[in-house]
């Protein structure tokens, strides 16, 4: 049989690693073999690492249908860096300038997305949850793969401690799992007042300082305390960034938990240097922090990588620490992030497919995806481990053109992506005729 397309190299799923040609028709996995498969064109990755398609839990792509914030990002420079970082799904948060808060908004972004993308990724939806629409979530259960809990005030969408039990059990009721960002805003809003009355609002490490681990301890407290009375409900806490956090959800089954590049690579140390660069809710942490969640990560005990990809301009982030937006861009460099994991970190590619592609398509219900096997959809990312790069924000598709990697040198980069059996990436460029 003369298959549409044969990728043959180094496959790597969740228990294990082999040699084999991956046959490819019409958007799906149809044969697995070691050798003899013949197809009409062939990508030879040989000594490259085929991993399934790569799958970002926790994105900001800033388009909505008001298009106040596409200056930052869009559907389509979101897309075109998603493809640059390996990553053929993408899952958007609610937190636009009109918050994805009921069903007619979310179609509108499907909308948009699917216009701006041209469908070479997949661009899923969370949905907010407020104090205000907890009994209009199955109204949007067919739009969105997951809610999103906020528990520190973010553009309005925010649920306050006594909310937080029907939160849960109105996302359970919808079927869907809760991404919650755990950050408790009473305890931001009284080191606020603390440090206003003290006079210390202007250094650097005021940001952090507002937002201290505890914080982030109370917030995932209080989440334990209501999955506990809503078992059914699948939770995952949001860009841990406190080592202590993962000590305190060991056990909870339903409790699952995500990590960003950032707090895996920087400290707060970094943030004296790159100063509002750096700034990200939840704040960088100590070194023996971030290297306490690194060797966790490397041991199993994290379940996804996500980008938090939360693109703001330049003169936008060069204001004060206080004035400046939270977040950082990472979809551009994902794989690479990944290239450095597996090199520099003894990361084994393994546990890669399981947090970057397994985890996050079982987490989300998507059961077309997540493995390299006959029957899924042909979403692939193929990395070159001998192909080292320097991150230079001219290589960067993302529209706000900058990146806190900006001149780290990463020891490999993604070669391909293939979204339902299409090479829609080539080495370090997108395909010109993506968007013609």
């Amino acid at each position: 049989m003369l298959h549409e397309l044969i990728v043959e190299g180094k496959i790597v799923n969740p228990e294990r690693i082999k040699d084999a040609q991956i046959a490819i028709d019409e958007g799906y996995i149809t044969e697995l073999k070691k050798h003899g498969l013949r197809g009409e064109r062939k990508i030879g990755a040989s000594g490259w690492l085929i991993f399934p398609g790569f799958i970002d839990l926790h994105a900001h792509l800033r388009e909505d249908s008001s298009h106040r914030w596409d200056y930052k990002e869009d559907f389509k420079s979101g897309t075109e860096a998603a493809l640059h970082g390996g990553i053929t799904t993408v899952v958007d948060m609610p937190n636009t300038p009109l918050p994805g808060i009921n069903s007619e908004r979310i179609r509108r972004k499907k909308e948009l997305a699917q216009r701006e993308s041209k469908g070479v990724v997949d661009l899923l939806f969370c949905g907010g949850v407020t104090e205000s629409n907890l009994n209009a979530l199955a109204d949007m259960q067919q739009d969105v793969v997951a809610y999103k809990i906020y528990l520190a005030e973010t553009g309005g969408l925010y649920i306050s401690e006594e909310t937080l039990p029907r939160a849960i059990k109105a996302v359970e009721a919808a079927s869907k799992p809760a991404v919650i960002h755990c950050e408790d805003e009473r305890i931001i809003e009284k080191r606020r007042e603390e440090l206003r009355v003290k006079g210390e609002e202007s250094h650097v490490e005021i940001h952090s300082e507002l937002r201290p681990d505890e914080a982030e301890l109370s917030a995932v407290k209080n989440v334990l305390s209501s999955a506990v009375a809503s078992s059914g409900a699948e939770i995952n806490i949001a860009h841990v960034s406190v080592y202590d956090t993962l000590r305190m959800i060991k056990g909870y089954k339903n409790v699952h938990c995500e990590i960003t590049p950032h707090h895996l690579f920087f400290s707060k140390n970094d943030v004296l240097a790159k100063k509002a660069f750096l700034k990200t809710n939840p704040p960088l942490r100590t070194e023996e922090n971030r290297q306490r969640l690194l060797a966790a990560f490397k041991e199993g005990g994290i379940d996804f990588l996500v980008s938090d990809h939360a693109p703001h301009t330049k003169e936008e982030k060069a204001g004060d620490i206080l004035e400046a937006p939270a977040g950082v861009p990472n979809l551009d460099t994902y794989g690479n992030f990944v290239s450095w994991l597996i090199a520099s970190n003894d990361v084994h590619p393994t546990l890669i497919a399981k947090v970057c592609s397994y985890n996050p398509a079982l987490f989300l219900g998507l059961h077309d995806r997540g493995r390299i096997e006959v029957g899924k959809r042909a979403h692939l990312t193929i990395l070159d481990m001998q192909k080292r790069v320097k991150i230079s924000s001219e290589h960067l598709y993302t529209k706000c053109g900058w990146s806190p990697f900006e001149g780290y040198e990463f020891p490999g980069a993604v070669r391909h992506t293939i979204y339902n059996g299409v090479a829609v990436t080539d080495y370090d460029e997108v395909l010109d005729d993506l968007y013609s």
